[in-house]
């Protein structure tokens, strides 16, 4: 009996290491990364389309258009009229605990752009982060659908629309206007950035505002979570409209006589539901 338990043991030994050693043998194989590099003329090109599923998007100011992705999915780069159209075939997938020391999850997507203005950027992801950085565009359409990120450095954007479950969105010495930015859950960042007749809004999160240029001029609500925002310098002519349902407002600002300085033209309304509003 004991001796046919080590046989039974035996076996199931060398099956369970050969069968292993042939699945890390096809693994290694199947989670090789691609790299896919594509360049264009600049003077045709007004559209931008991105579809990724879990490449981290990365789109910068270059000499010309230029498309470089490194990962597992094949990737789609085709150009149509005056629209680039770039997608990756990779289904949609949860993130989660992988034993495979081949497997590299983060494939990366990176588009340069011209020093020219954009008719269209329009960006849907799933699983990833987008930095966007140096670009101009008169319209942006930004679409998260999972979780992740989103980066917007140094660019100047007409009318924007990102629409984000539970994302952040950090934006930083840009020039907005006409926008929508609406966070599921997560946090709005605001940084040195001009912002006009535009709205933000978290819906679980917080939103903080940093060294906001004075001619601003927006709407911004949190429906569970605080506001805060801090001006760059003294501003002139900004009046505020402050609207915690439940919380409190914080004024920490001498230049600001009951929310109101000069001729109160620039106007600001922040609201919460739940939670307070700070001004620094």
């Amino acid at each position: 009996m004991k001796r046919l338990f080590l046989t039974g043991l035996t076996m199931f030994l060398v099956f369970f290491s050969l069968g292993s050693i042939v699945w890390f043998l096809f693994e290694a194989h199947h989670s090789q990364t691609q790299t896919t590099e594509k360049a264009y003329k600049s003077g045709n090109i007004e559209r931008l389309n991105v579809d990724a599923n879990n490449a981290d998007v990365y789109i910068k100011k270059g000499q010309h258009f230029h498309v470089n992705y490194d990962g597992k999915a094949k990737i789609n780069i085709s150009k149509q009229n005056e629209t680039l159209q770039i997608s990756d075939s990779q289904a949609s997938r949860k993130r989660m605990l992988d034993v495979n020391p081949f497997n590299k999850s983060k494939e990366r997507l990176e588009i340069t752009i011209p020093d020219k203005e954009l008719n269209e950027l329009n960006i849907t992801t799933r699983v990833g982060e987008a930095y966007i950085n140096d670009v101009k565009s008169r319209n942006v359409m930004i679409w998260y659908e999972s979780t992740g990120q989103i980066n917007i450095d140094n660019c100047y954007f007409d009318r924007t629309s990102i629409k984000a479950k539970d994302s952040l969105v950090n934006i930083s010495d840009s020039n907005l206007s006409d926008s929508d930015i609406s966070v599921l859950k997560g946090k709005i960042t605001v940084n040195q950035t001009l912002v006009r007749k535009s709205v933000f809004k978290v819906n679980e999160g917080s939103m903080v505002l940093n060294n906001m240029k004075p001619e601003c001029d927006f709407k911004g609500s949190v429906n569970h979570g605080d506001i805060s925002m801090h001006y760059v310098k003294p501003p002139k002519d900004v009046m505020l409209k402050l609207t915690p349902e439940k919380g409190n407002i914080n004024v920490n600002a001498s230049h600001l006589h009951q929310g109101k300085n000069g001729k109160g033209t620039h106007l600001i309304e922040l609201y919460t539901n739940h939670g307070d509003i700070n001004i620094n």
